[in-house]
C-alpha cells in the first residue's frame, strides 16, 4: 500500500506525466459517456449539414447532417480501444518472441534477427497498406476492425521483438542468471523469475510511447480509406470525409485532428513521464 501511495504522489509530482494521464482520462471518460451526453452518430438530418459550431452542434455538422460533437466522441473511443488492444497485442507476442530469441540464441536467433530486419527495412505504414488489402482480398470483405488490428499487430510486434531481444541478450550473461543455471533451475524459471522482471520499465516506456504511433497508424489507414469503414466513425475516415469541405465547413477536419493530436500527445507525456520516473538518472529536476 505505501508503495502504492509512493508511486501517486511520484507520478503527480512529474507534472508531464500527470498531464498525459489526465488527457487520456479525460478523453476516455468522455468516449464512455458518449452514449449520455452526446447525440446518435449516425443520425442524418440533411436540413442541418455543413452547419458550423453552435450550442446545439458543439463541432458543427458533417456534410450529412450528422452532428460532429458525437462522431468525435465515438471515434476517440474507438481509436483509444483498439489502439490499446493493438499494443497489449504486439507487446505479448514481440516480448516472447524477442525472449526466446534472445536467450537460445544461435539459428534460432539469427532466423528471428533476420525477419526482424526484413520488417524494419520496410516503412510500416507502407506494410499496412498492403497487408490490409492482402487480408480484403484473401477474406473477401472490406476492411474492419478485425482487419485493421490484425494488419497492424503483424508489423507492431517487431519493436518490441528487438527490444525484449536486446534486454535478454545483455541480462543473460550476468552473474545471477549464471548462478541460477549452475544452481540447476529451468530455463522457462529464469525467464519469468529474473529476466522478465528486469525487462519490464522499458518495455513499460516503449509500450506507453508506442499507443501514440498506433492511434496515429489507425487514423493514416482511416484517412486512406483503409482502416474501419463507414458509417462507424473513426478519426482518421471522419478527416478524410471532411477534406472536400474544408474551405466551406473546416470544422470538419479541425475538431477529429485536434482529438488524435490530444491522444497522441498524452501518452507521449505519460511515455517519457514513466522514462523519467523509471530511470532517475533522467530526472533533471528531482521535485518536477
Amino acid at each position: 500500500m505505501k508503495h502504492a501511495v509512493s508511486i501517486i504522489r511520484i507520478i503527480i509530482r512529474k507534472r508531464s506525466c500527470f498531464i498525459g494521464i489526465l488527457i487520456i482520462s479525460t478523453i476516455l471518460l468522455l468516449g464512455l459517456l458518449a452514449p449520455i451526453i452526446a447525440e446518435d452518430p449516425y443520425k442524418t438530418n440533411m436540413n442541418e449539414r455543413l452547419s458550423p459550431p453552435s450550442l446545439k452542434h458543439p463541432f458543427g455538422t458533417d456534410q450529412l447532417g450528422r452532428d460532429l460533437f458525437s462522431r468525435v466522441l465515438y471515434g476517440a473511443r474507438i481509436s483509444l480501444l483498439v489502439g490499446i488492444a493493438i499494443s497489449i497485442i504486439s507487446l505479448t507476442i514481440g516480448c516472447f518472441i524477442g525472449a526466446i530469441s534472445g536467450y537460445v540464441g544461435g539459428i534460432v536467433d539469427d532466423i528471428i534477427g533476420r525477419i526482424i530486419d526484413i520488417f524494419l527495412a520496410i516503412p510500416e505504414i507502407v506494410f499496412n497498406i498492403a497487408l490490409v488489402g492482402v487480408l480484403c482480398v484473401s477474406l473477401k470483405t472490406t476492411s474492419s476492425v478485425w482487419i485493421v488490428i490484425l494488419a497492424i499487430v503483424m508489423t507492431n510486434w517487431v519493436t518490441y521483438a528487438r527490444l525484449t531481444r536486446g534486454i535478454v541478450l545483455s541480462l543473460k550473461e550476468r552473474d545471477f542468471i549464471l548462478s541460477a543455471k549452475v544452481l540447476g533451475a529451468p530455463d522457462w524459471w529464469i525467464i519469468i523469475k529474473h529476466i522478465i522482471p528486469n525487462a519490464i520499465p522499458p518495455i513499460i516506456v516503449l509500450a506507453t510511447l508506442n499507443v501514440g504511433n498506433v492511434i496515429m497508424t489507425i487514423a493514416s489507414l482511416g484517412f486512406l480509406g483503409l482502416g474501419i469503414q463507414p458509417p462507424t466513425p473513426e478519426l482518421g475516415q471522419i478527416l478524410n470525409s471532411g477534406k472536400n469541405y474544408f474551405i466551406t465547413a473546416p470544422w470538419i477536419m479541425i475538431f477529429p485532428g485536434l482529438a488524435i493530436m490530444l491522444t497522441i500527445l498524452g501518452f507521449n507525456l505519460i511515455g517519457d513521464g514513466i522514462r523519467d520516473i523509471l530511470e532517475p538518472k533522467l530526472r533533471r529536476v528531482p521535485n518536477e
